[in-house]
């Protein structure tokens, strides 16, 4: 009874081994020799970041939701400002940039903002741009998520408010940290 069993064993061993060699001495080649073959991303990262963000709650609204990467002109994703997210991330590793979040520095964070928003363009729209633009986050004083970005409706009476009152904190508050100087919080 073990002898069979033996060769039973065998011989499905040996047909699972022809079957994958055959399978290998089958792969296709490229039709033109001077096109290389091309990798191709499975999953969708912005996809996954909507499987725990979800959309309804915590998902783009307002500006930059509508936009579009002057990289590749296509639509902003969650990847683009934040980066893509390791496979731990999930496990609760902070490694895609958080706004507003002093693990990452104003340059850290500012540099995600500028490259898609020239500094030239933002000096012209408000003049306070120009000098804060190193010193301080721009997370700090917009929102980048809700449906109407609170600094956008202020009036210029408001914005100088602001502005004063964000300069008396910095004198008084001996912890006083640029990059993460939340004027405003997040949800609407």
């Amino acid at each position: 009874m073990s002898v069979l069993r033996s060769l039973l064993t065998a011989g499905v061993l040996a047909s699972g081994l022809l079957w994958s060699l055959s399978g290998m001495s089958e792969t296709p080649a490229p039709q033109d020799p001077d096109q290389r073959w091309t990798v191709t991303q499975q999953r969708n990262p912005d996809a996954a970041c909507l499987d725990c963000h979800k959309p309804n709650t915590e998902g783009m609204h307002g500006k930059h939701a509508s936009a579009i990467n002057p990289g590749n002109k296509l639509p902003v994703t969650c990847t683009n400002c934040h980066g893509k997210p390791s496979p731990k991330h999930r496990e609760g590793v902070k490694d895609v940039m958080r706004f507003n979040n002093p693990m990452y520095t104003v340059e850290q964070q500012n540099s995600v903002c500028m490259s898609c928003h020239l500094p030239e363009q933002l000096q012209k729209a408000f003049w306070p741009h120009d000098v804060h633009e190193t010193k301080v986050a721009c997370a700090s004083c917009h929102q980048l998520h809700p449906q109407q970005d609170k600094m956008r409706a202020l009036d210029d009476k408001g914005r100088i408010k602001l502005c004063v009152d964000c300069h008396s904190d910095q004198r008084t508050n001996p912890h006083f940290n640029p990059a993460s100087v939340p004027l405003f919080k997040e949800q609407p």
